[in-house]
């Protein structure tokens, strides 16, 4: 007898982690000017149609929950979502993460650091 393969819903109950929900709203208007792009900026950046973008933000209309889940997405990572979504390859996406890595750490070197405490009784290496 031929062992089954596990689904993708499977593997995540059997890995314990927990499976996310999609929020109940929405808005594409704050993600969006958070990120300083027009409607058909980002509608083109994540590959939504512009209509859709615009009744979704008037509220007419409400994003599906799988478009939520996406926008979900987007506000959390949205230079990695739109690499992904250009078909940047794996290569590239660690590029991303190592540049990101390295603006962190030359960020923390930037900091100017705290002067250093003095011993009481003078200053340090004056032989009191």
């Amino acid at each position: 007898m031929k062992p089954r393969t596990s689904t993708a819903a499977e593997a995540i109950r059997a890995a314990s982690l927990p499976l996310a929900d999609a929020p109940d709203r929405f808005d594409v208007a704050k993600v969006r000017g958070g990120l300083l792009l027009s409607q058909g900026g980002f509608a083109r950046r994540y590959g939504f149609s512009l209509p859709t973008l615009r009744n979704w933000e008037q509220g007419s209309r409400s994003p599906d929950a799988a478009a939520r889940a996406y926008l979900t997405v987007i506000a959390r990572d949205p230079e990695r979502v739109a690499a992904v979504f250009a078909g940047a390859t794996r290569q590239a996406l660690l590029q991303l993460t190592w540049r990101e890595l390295r603006a962190a750490l030359d960020a923390a070197d930037a900091k100017p650091e705290a002067e250093p405490r003095q011993r009481e009784g003078g200053a340090p290496g004056d032989g009191r």
